[in-house]
C-alpha cells in the first residue's frame, strides 16, 4: 500500500470512528451506568485516532484496524442492551 493510499485509508477509517462515535452518543442516553463507564475509556482514544492519520505506517494503520474493531464491539454491545 502506497502511502497515499495508507493516508487515504486512515482518513476513510478515522470517518467510520466519527460515526461510530455518534451512534454510540446516542445509544448511550438508553445505556446503563457500566456502558456509560466504558464509553469513558474508549471515548479520549478519538483523540488518539486523529493523531494518527497523520503518521502514515504500517503501524498506525494496525492500530486504526484495532481501535476500529473495539469501538464497533462497544457499539454492537450497547444495542444488544
Amino acid at each position: 500500500m502506497s502511502n497515499t493510499q495508507l493516508r487515504d485509508w486512515m482518513h476513510e477509517n478515522l470517518g467510520k470512528l466519527k460515526t461510530l462515535r455518534d451512534e454510540i452518543r446516542v445509544d448511550l442516553h438508553l445505556a446503563g451506568m457500566e456502558a456509560k463507564d466504558k464509553w469513558k475509556e474508549l471515548e479520549p482514544r478519538f483523540r488518539d485516532a486523529e493523531r494518527l492519520v497523520d503518521d502514515v505506517s504500517e503501524v498506525s494503520r494496525k492500530t486504526m484496524e484495532e481501535m476500529v474493531e473495539r469501538v464497533r464491539a462497544f457499539r454492537e454491545s450497547l444495542r444488544r442492551h
